[in-house]
């Protein structure tokens, strides 16, 4: 007898009796799991034993203190199982899953949430692998010619940095840096001395402006609207790498009024590893190009006939075009789904108070202890979820491993002798407590009396 290929009905059953990751985690189905959420009302910022909760839905060792969410956010059950759902959906029954879950319309749906997510509209914005590969995108999709200049700071990272001085090395394009190494931005007094750093690099031959929404390096806020407002009346675009504050910060990509704004999935918005967005503003779409592509040149096919008028082919007159590249992993479309529930079932908004919370009471501890110097400001301006500090006397990777080994706690050191910066950072997420925050700084205060000895 011939068999039957399954409904929606029967796929989706046959995923739920077959998931076997759901035991010990959230039971959760294929892709319309609701996320959990805590009982009762208390989301602020310092409820304790609301935020306990949350970090409960973590799979982290409770005997680790993780505060390294600035170099991958460890994600929440909700998103592990759906994640291992979409693998488990797809290596079973590969046509039912691509027939009923992993559709264009779900796709479609998901660009809709995450650019209602970010403050933007869904035909703006693309899924991407991670930030690197948007500000590639948003820096080597641009036509240069000899002589034109591109601006970055040297506190940015390299996958911002990088692309720029590769097409500047490919068009024979000038990069300008501007140097932010000087310690009256560790911290800023004010946001204005940032606007006229970056405004006093443009020149006539000034294309494009590149940087970090929040530096990796010294957790400084930099004003993205204040640059990008000043950017648009000189005509030059702008690129800011935005690697941190997605699931960190209740942010507005319009309000920003940025030209192009790249950012990851996998770090505080708890996503799986190889999740990421651009936002390319509609009015310059026509002015970057895919760097890799695989759909409708001008409205033709590969045999130069024009295409249908199909949902596939429209995508290549929005931002979706930046994903018209062959092959994906599913499981990662399902993990940025899943991980905007679990965000949306808290709020941004909740979960900014609680990472300034957190920040504000790391960065007051460790100031108070003799022979720190903390670099992140005290003005909610041009700080958020990561605190820079130095302890004299001691290297960072020192300071690093002291912690890790006597008390469990995770964070990282950010060096670069090029420009005589060596500092230690905490990434307060989440999954932090504050008392995990308070071993911080008494960890912290033990190495500083020992080196005093």
């Amino acid at each position: 007898m011939k068999s039957q290929r399954p409904s929606r009905r029967q796929f989706m059953q046959s995923m739920i009796a077959s998931s076997t990751l759901g035991v010990g985690l959230t039971g959760a189905v294929v892709s319309d799991a609701a996320p959990l959420v805590p009982p009762g009302e208390g989301k602020e910022a310092n409820d304790e034993a609301y935020w306990r909760w949350i970090a409960s839905q973590f799979l982290t060792n409770p005997s680790i203190a993780y505060m390294n969410t600035g170099s991958r956010g460890p994600s929440p059950r909700q998103v592990i199982q759906a994640q291992f759902d979409a693998i488990t959906a797809y290596d079973t029954d590969r046509l039912s899953y691509v027939t009923y879950v992993d559709t264009m319309e779900r796709r479609a749906e998901l660009r809709a949430r995450l650019a209602a997510f970010v403050g933007c509209d869904a035909d703006e914005v693309a899924l991407t692998n991670n930030t690197t590969e948007g500000m590639a995108f948003g820096t080597l999709g641009l036509e240069l010619s000899p002589g034109d200049e591109i601006i970055y700071t040297n506190h940015d990272h390299n996958g911002g940095a990088q692309p720029v001085n590769l097409a500047c090395a490919r068009y024979g394009a000038k990069a300008v840096v501007v140097d932010l190494s000087d310690a009256r931005f560790h911290p800023p007094e004010n946001e204005d001395m940032l606007v006229e750093a970056i405004a006093d690099a443009i020149t006539p031959r000034t294309k494009l402006i590149s940087f970090c929404h929040i530096n990796y390096t010294d957790g400084c806020c930099l004003p993205v609207k204040k640059i990008c407002d000043m950017a648009r009346d000189r005509g030059v675009l702008t690129l800011v790498d935005g690697a941190h504050p997605p699931g960190m910060l209740d942010i507005d990509i319009h309000a920003y009024g940025c030209d192009m704004y790249a950012g990851a999935g996998h770090k505080w918005l708890l996503g799986g590893m190889l999740t990421g967005f651009l936002y390319v503003r509609r009015d310059v779409l026509d002015q970057v190009w895919p760097l890799v592509y695989s759909g409708p040149i001008n409205g033709l096919s590969m045999y130069g006939s024009e295409v249908d008028d199909t949902p596939y082919n429209r995508q290549a007159l929005t931002a979706a075009r930046y994903e018209m590249r062959g092959s994906r992993n599913s499981s990662n479309f399902a993990s940025m789904k899943a991980a905007l529930d679990f965000h949306e079932a808290i709020t941004p908004a909740a979960i900014e108070q609680r990472v300034r919370y957190l920040a504000a009471r790391a960065r007051d501890g460790l100031r108070e202890i003799p022979g720190v110097d903390v670099y992140v400001s005290e003005d909610p301006k041009l700080s958020a979820g990561l605190v820079s500090f130095t302890l004299a006397g001691v290297e960072p990777k020192t300071v690093n491993n002291e912690l890790w080994t006597r008390h469990g706690i995770y964070i990282r050191d950010v060096t670069h002798p090029e420009i005589d910066w060596a500092v230690n950072r905490a990434s307060l997420h989440i999954m932090v407590d504050a008392g995990q925050v308070d071993l911080l700084i008494s960890g912290v205060a033990e190495l500083a009396k020992e080196n005093k000895t």
